[in-house]
C-alpha cells in the first residue's frame, strides 16, 4: 500500500499566494485564505467538522463586520450631509448665544438678556463701539430672579441713532464689594458657515460659534 507522506508546511503555501495586510483584508481575501487552507491541509489530518464550523463562523463574523463598517460609513456620510444642510439653512437667521457682542441690524437692536440666581436692586449696563468708546449707559432697577431683558432703542446717550454694526456690552450687578460681572445671552445674526471636520457658524461677521453654543434660534 502506498504511504502518503505528510505534506511539508513550507510547500503547503502556494508560491503565488500574496500576503495581504490585515488592515486591508476583505471578504474575498478571507475566503481565498480559507479555501487555500482546505487545499493544502494534511490529508492524514483533515480539518474536523467543528474546526470548519469555527472557521465559517469566523468568516461570518468578518462578513458582518464589513457590512457594519459599510453601514457606519453611510451613516457618517448622511450625518455630514444633514449637518451641511442645517448649517447652510441657518445663514441669515437670528440666534441667541452667550457673549459680550451685541448688534444693531437695520436700525434694530437684536437684543440681550441675563439671568440672576436671586433678585437684585440694580444693574449697570455699558455699551461700547468698535473703538472702545462708551456710547450708552443703562441702569436697570428692581431686577427679579431669573431672566431679565435689556431694552435699548439703539441710540447713544445723546439720543443719536447709532449705525448698524457690532458693539461690546458689559453688565455689572450690585454695588461695592458685592458687585459682579455677568455675561449675557445676546441676539446675533448668522452671517456664514465654516464647514469641515469641526464646522462652526460665523456670527455678526466677527465671531464663530458651534451648534452647542446656540441657546435659541429666532428666525430671520
Amino acid at each position: 500500500m502506498a504511504v502518503i507522506n505528510k505534506v511539508d508546511e513550507k510547500t503547503a503555501q502556494p508560491a503565488d499566494l500574496k500576503r495581504i495586510p490585515k488592515k486591508v483584508l476583505d471578504k474575498e481575501a478571507f475566503m481565498q485564505l480559507f479555501i487555500t487552507q482546505l487545499q493544502y491541509q494534511d490529508p492524514m489530518r483533515p480539518m474536523e467538522n467543528h474546526e470548519m464550523a469555527l472557521q465559517l463562523a469566523a468568516f461570518n463574523q468578518v462578513d458582518q463586520l464589513f457590512n457594519l463598517n459599510d453601514k457606519l460609513s453611510k451613516l457618517v456620510d448622511l450625518y455630514k450631509a444633514n449637518e451641511f444642510t442645517l448649517f447652510t439653512n441657518l445663514v441669515g437667521k437670528e440666534i441667541k448665544v452667550e457673549g459680550n457682542t451685541v448688534r444693531i441690524e437695520n436700525g434694530k437692536f437684536l437684543g440681550a438678556e441675563f439671568e440672576l440666581s436671586e433678585p437684585a436692586n440694580q444693574a449697570l449696563v455699558t455699551i461700547r463701539n468698535s473703538q472702545g468708546k462708551v456710547v450708552k449707559n443703562l441702569t436697570l432697577y428692581n431686577l427679579s430672579k431669573g431672566v431679565n431683558k435689556i431694552d435699548w432703542d439703539g441710540k447713544d446717550d445723546q439720543g443719536n441713532t447709532l449705525p448698524d454694526g457690532n458693539y461690546k456690552i458689559s453688565i455689572t450687578v450690585g454695588q461695592g464689594e458685592k458687585a459682579q460681572s455677568i455675561t449675557p445671552i445676546v441676539g446675533a445674526k448668522v452671517t456664514g458657515a465654516i464647514l469641515g471636520d469641526s464646522p462652526t457658524l460665523k456670527i455678526n461677521d466677527s465671531e464663530t460659534v458651534t451648534l452647542k453654543q446656540i441657546k435659541e434660534i429666532l428666525g430671520g
